[in-house]
């Protein structure tokens, strides 16, 4: 094992940041420790990486190449995960009411198309790219911190699909005890990584190989966002666009502790892949995870048994255990005709965990359902709608569509539940959970009071709530509706997205990706801004982490070309 330390001094108000890094041989044959040189066989004097005050300099380190500026990042709020929390709330409830907006900062160009949400902790957003880079900005300016290309993405050999290439497509997650942002990634050779980096400085510190009988590179595409909880990172996957061969879905916990023995949760049958954005939802109070499935093989996937309950778990709410040993499922009652055959995949959306006592779920076929995450009760088990013994009865979601109607994840601010409804714009879905054994949410078949709608015939990406608002985006820019009322606050100009692309909030400033950079706005609350928003409780630092740093800093790579954007099925 070899250690590299380096200093640089930052003249301006005498600040002294100092960076180290290491890295060893791999423990075993599942993991090894590398860093990874963006700018290969480049590496920099301490005199050298001295920059003059109030001046920034590009620093080229063996394995990552630095940008280092007198500005240091400024703690401003923290959203560490997709939609914030463990959850998928997509809520922030700590900010006054907005009153206006401005455009603040847009990145450099960066060097591969954004799919993933941006996160922030520590004064910083991290963002990642197709092209298998991870990069660190400053939360108040949108320089550049420290960038770190991890791998040749994978450009082809898939057996179906749409995103081209494949590096980074699902949302980072990050673990604030333990210091470190994990991602997943696929390389030029076909195999799949979860990857921890550094939040400090983008030294790569987990190296760990996702793979185990049955599970083919070729049919399974890594889109859903990750979690980490319980000493693991959570990993979901489904199939490509196009549903070829026989895919499966599939849930991994790789160990943060760097051990690799990887733990994995596997769907029954052929299909119902886990492959929403939101991805994977874990109940901060049981250790539990919780993910939705989408439609088995029209062919032979949707089979029932004789009396009519299914084959397999297709289209379902899966409870998974720390370990991902399968606890219980829902399904609903018209799985077989109305969700599987129809390919109208339940698991279109993340399940969006209300509370520990309370799950709310819709897919493809717009209907929703209100789960108790304690018992889910099989096929049928819903406490909302007509729970049994009750005829079952539609609630819709969206307008009464049926056919690819939300897709993403949710949002909830009691006393809503937001959902993108595609060509339907915003809706919100007024729930009462007043008597706690009875949960309610008013079906939107015209939406009308107490629920709202706004946006017309916008197709949006997932929406947030943050400052009393709902935020969502498309290529007509980024969207700010009153969260009550539904009343359009803010339109920004028009701007290019990816498909599925949801924005993030930290300390009143709201961060969408846009095909190649990060664009950020501010949010004001009369004239001045609005406070920032605290960050997330700690948690135990698992096993092997080190412990954060303040960020440090970095360059960018040159530019890939667009990739399409991913349409599922």
């Amino acid at each position: 094992m070899r250690v590299m330390q380096f200093r640089i001094a930052l003249i301006a108000g005498l600040a002294l940041v100092v960076l180290s890094s290491t890295w060893g041989t791999a423990p075993g044959p599942a993991l090894s420790l590398a860093v990874h040189n963006q700018a290969a066989g480049a590496a920099a004097s301490p005199a050298a990486a001295t920059p003059a005050a109030g001046r920034s300099s590009t620093v080229l380190t063996e394995g990552r190449t630095v940008k280092v500026s007198s500005a240091l990042p400024v703690p401003n709020g923290s959203w560490p995960t997709y939609h914030r929390d463990d959850g998928r709330t997509g809520s922030d409830p700590t900010l006054p009411a907005v009153s206006t907006v401005t455009t603040g900062w847009t990145s450099a160009a960066l060097d591969g198309q954004i799919y993933a949400s941006p996160l922030v902790y520590g004064g910083v957003v991290y963002t990642a790219t197709l092209n298998n880079t991870v990069y660190a900005l400053n939360q108040a300016t949108g320089s550049q911190i420290w960038s770190t290309h991890l791998r040749t993405p994978k450009v082809s050999g898939w057996g179906c699909g749409n995103v081209t290439p494949q590096g980074i497509l699902g949302t980072p997650v990050i673990d604030p005890a333990g210091g470190r942002v994990y991602v997943a990634t696929l390389d030029s050779s076909g195999v799949y990584r979860v990857e921890g980096l550094n939040l400090t400085n983008g030294v790569e510190e987990l190296n760990t190989i996702i793979s185990t009988s049955g599970f083919d590179w070729r049919i399974q595409q890594q889109r859903g966002a990750l979690a980490v909880f319980n000493g693991y990172v959570y990993v979901p996957f489904g199939g490509r666009a196009g549903d070829c061969g026989n895919y499966s879905g599939w849930v991994f916990g790789v160990p943060t502790s760097g051990s690799a023995t990887v733990n994995f949760y596997r769907t029954p049958g052929i299909g119902n892949g886990i492959w929403a954005p939101g991805g994977v939802v874990v109940d901060d109070s049981t250790g539990n995870v919780f993910a939705a499935t989408g439609n088995g093989d029209v062919n032979n996937g949707c089979s029932a048994l004789v009396g009519g309950a299914p084959q397999f778990e297709n289209d379902a709410v899966v409870r998974l255990s720390p370990t991902l040993a399968e606890q219980d499922f829902f399904m609903p009652p018209d799985w077989e005709f109305e969700w599987c055959k129809n390919d109208q995949d339940l698991g279109s959306a993340a399940p969006l965990l209300i509370s520990p006592n309370l799950l709310f779920q819709s897919g493809k076929w717009g209907t929703g359902f209100l789960l108790d995450p304690t018992n889910l009760g099989h096929v049928g088990g819903q406490r909302f709608p007509t729970p049994k013994p009750a005829t079952y009865s539609e609630a819709n979601v969206c307008f009464g569509n049926t056919f690819n109607a939300t897709f993403g994840s949710f949002a909830y601010s009691a006393p809503f539940i937001y959902a993108e409804c595609e060509g339907h714009g915003l809706a919100a879905l007024h729930i009462d959970t007043s008597v706690p054994t009875l949960p309610t949410f008013n079906p939107c078949d015209t939406c009308a009071a107490p629920d709202w709608h706004a946006g017309g015939t916008n197709t949006f990406g997932p929406p947030i709530v943050a400052a009393g608002a709902v935020w969502v985006a498309n290529d007509s820019g980024l969207f700010a509706y009153r969260a009550s009322t539904g009343a359009l606050i803010y339109h920004s100009a028009g701007f290019g997205v990816n498909r599925f692309v949801t924005p993030a909030e930290a300390g009143g400033q709201v961060f969408v990706p846009s095909l190649t950079v990060i664009r950020s706005f501010v949010m004001h609350v009369g004239a001045s801004q609005s406070i920032p928003a605290p960050s997330p409780p700690a948690r135990t630092t698992p096993v092997g982490q080190s412990s954060a740093q303040p960020p440090g800093s970095r360059s960018p790579a040159s530019q890939s070309s667009p990739a399409p954007p991913p349409f599922e099925r």
